[in-house]
C-alpha cells in the first residue's frame, strides 16, 4: 500500500513559480515582523528568559574536543556531544534575547564569548547528521574545508545559522562596541555554511534528490530564510534564497497527503506545518507581504491537523515517535488560525496559549518563532473550545471518535490503519488507543530516549516499537514487519455510527500463517465495542494484546476494572493473562515513557486461544 500523496504545489498554484524576482525586498527595506503593529514584550516570558540567561554567567562555556565529537562514532552515544553543543547554544540564545530585553549590558563580554566560540566550530553540523556532510560517511573527523568547498547543510547548521544572525539582529550593536569582526564574521560564515549550500548543493531532505520528506525540510528552509534575511545583502541571492525556498516547500506540500495529516505525528507538528508557518511568515516579512499562500486548503488542512488530534488539555494523539503529553506553541496556533482564516483553529491556539507553561524550554532552533512569542501577548481569557467528534484521515486510515465534544468529558477512541513505512514508524498498523474523560486508558506506549540505532537497523528490536506491544492481535507469535507492503487494506469508516473496520492480515510477515485479521471498533453511545476476528492457515497460537497504563484488576470472570474507573469486558473462551510491561532493552523507567504516562510501568491484557479461528468481543463502559 502506497499513500496517495497530493502532489499539490502550493506556490506553484498561487502563482509563485519559484522565483522570487522583484517580490524580495533589499535589505535595508526588510522589516521582521512586518505584521506586527506593535512589538509588546509579554512580560512573563521575558522574566523566564532573563532568569535563564542569568544561571549561565556563572556556568563555563561546553567544551567540544575533537575526542568528544568522535565519541558518537566510537561508542555510539550520540546524546554525549550534543549535550554540551546544545548547551552552547542555549546559552547564546537566551543571554542573547535577555540583553536584548533589558540593554544593561551585563550579558555582553560572555555572549561574546559564546559567539566566538561557536563560530571557531569546525563544522556546525552534529555527528549523528555527517551523512549530510562531505566527508561521510568514511571519516569520524568533521569538515574542514577551504571556502572553495561547499559543507554539509543539517538541521543543526541551518538552526546555527539562524541563531547566530538574530544575535546580531539583537545585540549587534553591542557585538560590535567589543568589535567590528564579530559581526562580520557572522555574516560571512553563514554565507559560507549556510545561504551558499542552501542554493548550491542537493540535499536528501530537500526533496529534490529522491527519499522521504519530514520536518528537517521545513525547519532548515525557516531557519535559512531568516540567517539570510538578516545578513545576505546581495539582492540577487536574497532572490535566489526565497526562489528555492518555495521550490522546495512545494516538494514538500506535494508530498503531504490532501487531507493534511501528518505521518511524522503531533510531536513532529511543531518541526513540520509548525514550521511551515514559519516558512510563509518569513516569506510574507521577505516580500512585504506580497509572497501569500494562507488561502490555500491544503495550507488550512495542515494546520487543523493539529486541533484535529488533541485529545484533551496537552494530551494529544501519539501514534509513531510522538510523546502523548506535548506543550505545543499556542501562539503560533493563534497566528496559522488567523492568518488562514481559520476561527476554529484560532481559538484552539488561544486556548494552548492560555495553558502554555512560562517557564518551558525555548528552543535556539526556531529563533523567529520564540522572537515573535515574546513579542506577542497571549490572551489569558482561554475561550472554551469543543473537540472533533468525529475525524476519519483516510491517507493513513486514522479514525477518532468522541463520546461528547467535550474534550474532558466521556470516551475517545482512536485507530490507525495505513503502513508500516510512515516517517517515526513503529510497527503498529491497528492500534487502538482510548481515553476516559480526558484521562489514558489504552495507549501507545510513546517512546524512548533516542540511541544509536534508533534510526538504523536495530530500531525494532525495542519493545515500544513492536506490534506485540500495542493493542493489536497477533498470530504464533510473528511480530508486524517494517515496510511499505505491510498494510492494512479493506478500510472503511462510518463516521455517522462511529465505526470503524479493517484488514490487518497484510500488516503481517507470510509466516505467521494468517488467513484473516479483522478488525471492526466502534463508539456506541457511552460503550466501545472493539470486535477481532482471526483466522490463521492452520491452528495456531492467537493473541489479542491491549496495553493499558494501570494495572487491571480482576472483578470476576469476563469483567476487569482498569484505568479511571472503566470496566472491560471480554468473551470467557479466551484465557486471560495480565502482564507488567518490562523490558530490558530499553526499560520502562526511560524518562520518556516516566514523563508521558506518569506512571512506574503499563500493563499488558492479552486474550489468548490456541485455535485455527478465535473470536475477540470487548467492551469498554
Amino acid at each position: 500500500m502506497s499513500v496517495n500523496r497530493s502532489g499539490i504545489k502550493v506556490f506553484a498554484e498561487c502563482g509563485f513559480s519559484g522565483k522570487a524576482g522583484e517580490s524580495v525586498l533589499s535589505y535595508d527595506e526588510f522589516n521582521l515582523f512586518s505584521d506586527l503593529k506593535e512589538k509588546m514584550v509579554d512580560e512573563e516570558m521575558a522574566e523566564v528568559i532573563i532568569a535563564k540567561a542569568e544561571k549561565y554567567l556563572d556556568e563555563p562555556i561546553p567544551m567540544l574536543p575533537l575526542s568528544l565529537y568522535r565519541d558518537k562514532y566510537l561508542t555510539g552515544v550520540r546524546s554525549r556531544f550534543e549535550q554540551k553543543h546544545h548547551g552552547r547554544r542555549d546559552m547564546a540564545f537566551y543571554m542573547a534575547m535577555a540583553e536584548s530585553i533589558e540593554r544593561k549590558g551585563r550579558f555582553v563580554t560572555k555572549l561574546a564569548d559564546v559567539v566566538w566560540a561557536i563560530l571557531e566550530e569546525t563544522t556546525w553540523v552534529i555527528p549523528a547528521h555527517s551523512y549530510h556532510s562531505p566527508t561521510a560517511p568514511t571519516s569520524t573527523v568533521p569538515e574542514a574545508f577551504t571556502e572553495d568547498v561547499v559543507p554539509g547543510l543539517d538541521l543543526y547548521s541551518a538552526n546555527c545559522c539562524a541563531l547566530l544572525a538574530t544575535i546580531k539582529h539583537l545585540v549587534g550593536d553591542e557585538l560590535d562596541s567589543i568589535s567590528p569582526f564579530i559581526c562580520k564574521r557572522i555574516d560571512r560564515q553563514i554565507y559560507l555554511r549556510g545561504v551558499r549550500p542552501f542554493i548550491t548543493a542537493k540535499y536528501g531532505w530537500s526533496g529534490d534528490v529522491p527519499g522521504f520528506i519530514d520536518n528537517w525540510l521545513t525547519n532548515i528552509t525557516s531557519n535559512i530564510l531568516l540567517a539570510m534575511a538578516l545578513t545576505t545583502k546581495d539582492i540577487n541571492t536574497r532572490a535566489r534564497v526565497a526562489g528555492y525556498a518555495m521550490h522546495i516547500l512545494d516538494n514538500f506540500t506535494a508530498y503531504y497527503p490532501e487531507d493534511g495529516c501528518c505521518d511524522e505525528g503531533p510531536g513532529y507538528w511543531g518541526g513540520a506545518g509548525g514550521s511551515l508557518m514559519d516558512c510563509l511568515e518569513l516569506l510574507e516579512d521577505i516580500s512585504g507581504g506580497k509572497i501569500n499562500v494562507y488561502s490555500h486548503p491544503l495550507i488550512k488542512k495542515m494546520g487543523e491537523y493539529i486541533a484535529k488530534f488533541n485529545i484533551d488539555g496537552k494530551y494529544y494523539l501519539n501514534f509513531a515517535d510522538a510523546r502523548p503529553r506535548l506543550e505545543q506553541d499556542g501562539k503560533l496556533i493563534v497566528r496559522y488560525g488567523t492568518k488562514c482564516e481559520l476561527p476554529e483553529l484560532t481559538s484552539f491556539g488561544k486556548m494552548v496559549a492560555a495553558n502554555n507553561n512560562p517557564n518551558r524550554y525555548y528552543f535556539f532552533g526556531m529563533c523567529y518563532r520564540v522572537l515573535k512569542d515574546l513579542y506577542t501577548l497571549a490572551d489569558k481569557d482561554a475561550p472554551t473550545v469543543k473537540g472533533y467528534r468525529t475525524v476519519w484521515y483516510d491517507a493513513y486510515k486514522i479514525a477518532i471518535f468522541r463520546e461528547f465534544s467535550e474534550t474532558s468529558k466521556g470516551l475517545y477512541l482512536a485507530t490507525k490503519g495505513g503502513t508500516n513505512n510512515e516517517m517515526h514508524n513503529h510497527n503498529d498498523v491497528g492500534c487502538l488507543v482510548v481515553y476516559s474523560n480526558g484521562k489514558p486508558v489504552f495507549v501507545d506506549p510513546s517512546h524512548g530516549s533516542y540511541d544509536n540505532g534508533f534510526f538504523g537497523p536495530t530500531r525494532y528490536d525495542r519493545w515500544f516499537m513492536k506490534s506485540s506491544y500495542h493493542s493489536i492481535p497477533l498470530a504464533n507469535g510473528i511480530e508486524q514487519k517494517a515496510g511499505g507492503q505491510f498494510a492494512s487494506s479493506d478500510e472503511w469508516c462510518d463516521e455517522a455510527n462511529m465505526t470503524v473496520s479493517m484488514e490487518l492480515k497484510g500488516a503481517f510477515p507470510v509466516e505467521a500463517g494468517i488467513e484473516s485479521m479483522r478488525r471492526t471498533c466502534q463508539l456506541d453511545g457511552s460503550v466501545i465495542r472493539v470486535k477481532d476476528e482471526v483466522t490463521l492457515e492452520r491452528e495456531g497460537d492467537i493473541q489479542f494484546n491491549f496495553v493499558t497504563v494501570d494495572e487491571p484488576k480482576i472483578i470476576e470472570d469476563g469483567k476487569l476494572a482498569i484505568a479511571d474507573g472503566r470496566v472491560f469486558t471480554y468473551n470467557t473462551d479466551l484465557n486471560l493473562v495480565i502482564e507488567k510491561v518490562e523490558n530490558t532493552y530499553l526499560p520502562y523507567d526511560d524518562l520518556n515513557f516516566r514523563g508521558s504516562w506518569d506512571r512506574d510501568c503499563l500493563w499488558r491484557i492479552t486474550l489468548r486461544a490456541h485455535a485455527k479461528a478465535a473470536v475477540s468481543e470487548i467492551t469498554i463502559a
